[in-house]
């Protein structure tokens, strides 16, 4: 600076326009005009200056999630990107053919459960009435016959 001596510390404070100069002679401040610029890009999602790391990605997230349409937002991971078949009966067959994998599924796990060797309880656990309680779980007898019968009933019913 002409006439203050040489430069020692400069500070910028970056939305004020001001500049802070120190020298030889004591301090002096120049204004900088258009860097405290009022009118921020509109379409710019970070307007605050003073946002931290979360506010930021929170913002992020948020105006990401402002271009999806609500559609495209769903529990499923493997609808976005599919594409929905517009037959009634196609999808009702896709999930007819969903729910009977699920069910056999199931019945697999069942078969495993039943052939896997009885471990040895605890004390007092192995006597042999606990045995037959639960052996008697794994009989099929006429009440349960009924019971899947009305399940089964029941499932068809629903479909319709």
């Amino acid at each position: 600076l002409p006439g203050k001596g040489p430069l020692e510390s400069l500070r910028f404070r970056p939305f004020e326009d001001v500049c802070g100069l120190g020298h030889a002679r004591g301090i002096a401040s120049i204004v900088v005009p258009g860097s405290g610029e009022p009118n921020l890009d509109s379409m710019e999602h970070f307007t605050n200056p003073y946002m931290d790391n979360r506010q930021r990605r929170e913002a992020e997230v948020r105006s990401l999630l402002e271009k999806l349409s609500p559609d495209m937002i769903a529990l499923d991971p493997d609808v976005i990107g599919s594409v929905e078949e517009s037959n009634s009966i196609l999808r009702r067959q896709r999930l007819r053919d969903l729910a009977e994998e699920a069910d056999a599924r199931k019945e697999a796990e069942r078969d495993m459960e039943k052939n896997k060797k009885e471990k040895k309880r605890m004390r007092g656990r192995s006597k042999i009435a606990k045995k037959l309680q639960r052996k008697q779980k794994n009989i099929v007898d006429d009440n349960v016959n009924k019971l899947r019968e009305a399940r089964e009933r029941e499932k068809a019913e629903k479909e319709r």
